[in-house]
């Protein structure tokens, strides 16, 4: 299974053991041994990856933030549908065309980074929309059985 890792402003396709980039040996429970342009590079899993793919690795004795993106979630963001990178953004808009299916906030309700906003059916899949912000939800639009099209406003956090 493919997988691309993220970190600073490299990324690096992973398929099963042999990457683009280099070989990756597993020598331990969370631990690899890693050939990267040349370099054998020791990495080990300290935390993660959450739901976002988000993890924490050692690599060489120093702690990085790094994001694993599966197949999925490598589909989504070359369709244009990676709901992760909409910043600092005071509204959220329809990452894809689709069908709300149920909304879990309300106007007044606080949320933190990756809390689950809503639940969007696109393609027959089920997608939870997560908050990529710190905020406060001023006002809803989404309503359960509502069509949404690609860039409609789903909801609007105060700014």
């Amino acid at each position: 299974m493919a997988k691309e890792i993220h970190f600073e402003d490299r990324n690096i396709t992973v398929d099963s053991e042999i990457s683009s980039a280099g070989e990756w040996t597993k020598t331990s429970e969370g631990c690899f041994r890693v050939l990267i342009d040349g370099n054998t590079h020791i990495v080990e899993v300290i935390d993660g990856p959450d739901e976002s793919g988000a993890m924490t690795v050692k690599v060489g004795g120093v702690m990085r933030e790094v994001t694993v993106l599966d197949e999925r979630a490598l589909l989504l963001d070359k369709m244009g549908m990676n709901t992760t990178d909409t910043g600092a953004d005071l509204q959220l808009c329809a990452p894809m065309p689709g069908k709300v299916l149920s909304v879990l906030v309300e106007a007044g309700q606080d949320v933190e980074v990756g809390d689950s906003l809503l639940v969007l059916e696109a393609m027959k899949m089920e997608n939870v929309i997560k908050s990529a912000v710190r905020g406060t939800i001023e006002d809803v639009n989404a309503k359960p059985g509502f069509a949404v099209e690609k860039g409609e406003l789903l909801l609007a956090f105060k700014g």
